[in-house]
């Protein structure tokens, strides 16, 4: 569940419920069962909530998961290749979060040269394994194929691509199993809009809870940090607010920077500093 990452760019005095350390190489396979690394990843306060062994696999709409990004599905990173983006560019609109409905949809017009081709370029962001709500960020996801797509795409417009930065938040979370996800993710949808709306959302991602841990991940890219906290002034925020603060077990924001270098030809990714 993606819920809520927006709101953090706009409430930065908001208090976390556990706080995260570096931790070494896991020598063991998460995928089995989390509760025995020996490492930590993170520190936990303020819970006295117990896993279950399973957990529900629902999209924000709390039906069956769709057949779309960001979801349990990798993107072929050739789709690059394609004109459309394999269906996901129809004229100027493209799909840049798991709603595929037309408001939800981004309109390339409103972007300058360097945010369209991003934003195309983030349509193949894929994690690198299912153990991404716990891995830091510029290791969770395939930005080495993300960097080739956008080289690949300033080449097929004779662009050269200007050295740039962008904002991005992540949302790492914890729900309770028994969380009602269809009103968090009909809360989710609504910020989804009015973001969509302020502009300069170039990619929103989420995943779906771990299935021993309950641990989540969901990110935003933007242009900049001024468009984040436009983007997260409305209703739909408040709203999403609130849920946090009510329902998540734990969660923690983390406010990084992108830079991707001239000719596209290197990236970074560390911590945003006002």
């Amino acid at each position: 569940m993606g819920t809520l990452d927006f709101i953090s760019n706009i409430i930065p005095q908001w208090r976390f419920t556990f706080s995260a350390k570096e931790a070494p190489t896991c020598p063991v396979s998460h995928s089995s069962d989390i509760s025995q690394c020996p490492v930590g990843h993170f520190e936990f306060k303020n819970s006295t909530a117990t896993d279950p062994p399973t957990v529900e696999t629902l999209n924000p709409d709390g039906k069956a998961l769709p057949e779309v990004p960001g979801i349990d599905q990798n993107v072929d990173p050739s789709i690059i290749d394609t004109p459309d983006l394999s269906g996901r560019l129809s004229g100027n609109l493209l799909v840049a979060s798991p709603y595929t409905d037309k408001e939800h949809l981004l309109d390339l017009t409103t972007l300058a040269r360097p945010h369209q081709l991003l934003a195309k370029a983030l349509t193949i962001m894929n994690a690198k394994t299912g153990e991404y709500a716990v891995e830091p960020y510029h290791e969770a996801f395939n930005w080495d194929e993300i960097l080739i797509a956008l080289q690949k795409l300033s080449k097929q417009e004779d662009y050269v691509f200007p050295r740039s930065e962008f904002y991005i938040i992540v949302f790492r979370s914890r729900l309770p199993f028994d969380a009602d996800r269809q009103h968090l993710g009909k809360l989710d949808e609504d910020a989804h809009i009015e973001a969509v709306e302020s502009g300069q959302l170039l990619k929103y991602w989420f995943g779906k809870p771990h299935p021993v841990t309950g641990r989540n991940l969901a990110t935003c890219i933007w242009r900049h940090r001024d468009d984040a906290k436009l983007g997260g002034g409305g209703p739909g925020h408040v709203r999403a607010m609130e849920a946090v603060r009510n329902i998540y077990l734990e969660w923690r924001v983390e406010r990084l920077k992108l830079v991707v270098e001239e000719n596209a030809s290197e990236w970074s990714i560390g911590k945003w500093v006002d």
